[in-house]
């Protein structure tokens, strides 16, 4: 009975193509299709992928991209979706925007992924409102669902790079950028390379940066995002018996403590680093020092966009104007409560304007913890209690 009120809907909206429209229904499959020419045509049919089953336009192209749409999709868009793909191919035509990025209503990330397009980019995917896409090979793609109160992003590549532009309801612009000759990722500072004055927050407001301004920006290439190579981690800290004595570490790490003085911050993540009363058969692979720990944390957050960070003392590794900073490991996630505290603690420590709250924790938080955080735009970034830092 709905493939058959999608077939009405189809021929009432788009009469056009009234008379190319047949409801396929045998052997177990149904499928509203259009008739293109001989035996070829274009349809609409629920797809199972992995354990879930969505609507998937699929097109007569050999080993083409399936478009797909969660369940719930309104009749209209689907009929429009088949409609837009059938007249493509009944014209000889690329797919109309925003059809072509698996989108139903033009967005900023349409905008932008038509202007790249038409200077040449490759528009990898877009994803806005539909937050359902393939990936994975063509013979065995699987599903992927994107939460769309994250926000929306847009993947491009380039010659030499590899680019993923986001727009995040609180962060607004952000740009992370592959290239191939590092082997890793970084982020584009957007407000220096656009104002050149950075800001000491990732992002750059929605209503502080056009579309067209992007789009320029990121055609023009590497050479201008002013990228550096990304942060590698420390290479694992060696035996205690291998470890330069204290003189040599007073003079590289003045400001730090000696090796058996775990710094107050790092109690609670006792379990990244070499203590001296465990074996070598004991330790983790790759354990690391406070110092260590310090800067994988420094150097990611300032990757990250952090641009206010700097070093600080013994007990207060990392300090900023702008922000306050907490750590925490716990193998339970904050509650809201402690958030709150935290936040505040954050507010009071500002002397002239409250200061906003960075949390560095080895759990997670509620989700009562998250919202308040959210509303307070505070950051709570996650360190690996393994390997290294993150």
């Amino acid at each position: 009975m709905h493939f058959q009120t999608l077939e009405q809907t189809m021929r009432e909206r788009h009469p056009e193509l009234a008379e190319r429209v047949r409801f396929h229904d045998s052997e177990g499959l149904m499928l509203l299709k259009v008739l293109l020419s001989g035996t070829q045509s274009v349809g609409l049919a629920l797809v199972r992928m992995g354990h879930s089953i969505v609507w998937g336009v699929v097109d007569p192209v050999l080993n083409s991209e399936p478009f797909l749409w969660p369940l719930n999709t309104p009749n209209d868009v689907l009929v429009d979706a088949l409609h837009a793909h059938a007249s493509a191919h009944l014209a000889g035509e690329a797919l109309s925007s925003p059809w072509r990025w698996n989108e139903s209503e033009p967005s900023e990330m349409t905008e932008l992924a038509d202007l790249l397009d038409v200077r040449g980019v490759s528009v990898r995917r877009v994803v806005a409102g539909n937050g359902y896409f393939a990936y994975g090979p063509r013979h065995a793609p699987k599903l992927a669902v994107f939460d769309a109160g994250e926000g929306a992003f847009l993947e491009a590549e380039f010659a030499e790079a590899f680019v993923r532009v986001s727009l995040k309801p609180t962060l607004g612009w952000l740009v992370d950028v592959h290239l191939p000759r590092w082997g890793g990722w970084d982020r584009v500072d957007l407000a220096w390379c656009l104002r050149s004055a950075s800001s000491p927050t990732p992002g750059v407001p929605r209503a502080d940066l056009s579309v067209e301004e992007l789009a320029d920006l990121l055609c023009k290439g590497p050479e201008a995002w002013d990228t550096e190579p990304p942060w590698t981690p420390p290479e694992p800290a060696a035996p205690t018996s291998q470890r330069p004595g204290p003189a040599v570490q007073d003079s590289l790490f003045a400001d730090l403590p000696v090796e058996n003085d775990v710094p107050e911050w790092m109690e609670e993540f006792s379990d990244l680093l070499d203590g001296p009363e465990k074996s070598a058969s004991e330790r983790r692979p790759g354990p690391l020092t406070p110092w260590e720990i310090r800067e994988a944390v420094l150097h990611q957050l300032t990757m990250l966009g952090f641009s206010d960070l700097v070093e600080g003392q013994a007990d207060i590794p990392i300090e900023s104007d702008v922000f306050h900073i907490e750590w925490r490991s716990t193998g339970k996630n904050l509650p809201a409560p402690e958030i709150q505290r935290l936040n505040g603690m954050a507010a009071a420590a500002g002397e002239e304007l409250p200061k906003r709250l960075i949390l560095i924790t080895g759990g997670g938080l509620t989700r009562p913890a998250a919202e308040f955080a959210d509303k307070a735009k505070a950051y709570t970034p996650f360190i690996w209690t393994g390997r290294q830092a993150g």
